[in-house]
């Protein structure tokens, strides 16, 4: 279990989480880093995908297992760059 939660702890400061923390915002490099990162570690997770509207943005839902009865979960919206309405009221 020490292994596990050194893993964590390495996944959970990386920069692709450090960037997650501050802005709740990723690019989607960053959530492949993240992917990468939790595979390389052999740890589980569940990964949603939501796609987005015009009122929502695209989005993940990232669910690591701890145990059998506690989750860390995380929504990692993604940085959706300019959209055409942005372009046509400048």
């Amino acid at each position: 279990m020490a292994g596990f939660a050194e893993d964590l702890i390495s996944i959970l400061t990386s920069d692709a989480f450090s960037t997650y923390l501050r802005d709740s915002k990723l690019r989607l490099v960053e959530v492949d880093v993240i992917i990468a990162l939790l595979v390389n570690a052999c740890m589980p997770f569940d990964l949603t995908f939501s796609p987005g509207t015009r009122r929502l943005t695209p989005a993940f839902q990232l669910t690591i297992p701890l145990n059998p009865t506690t989750r860390l979960s995380f929504t990692i919206n993604l940085d959706g760059g300019a959209s055409i309405f942005n372009i046509i009221n400048r």
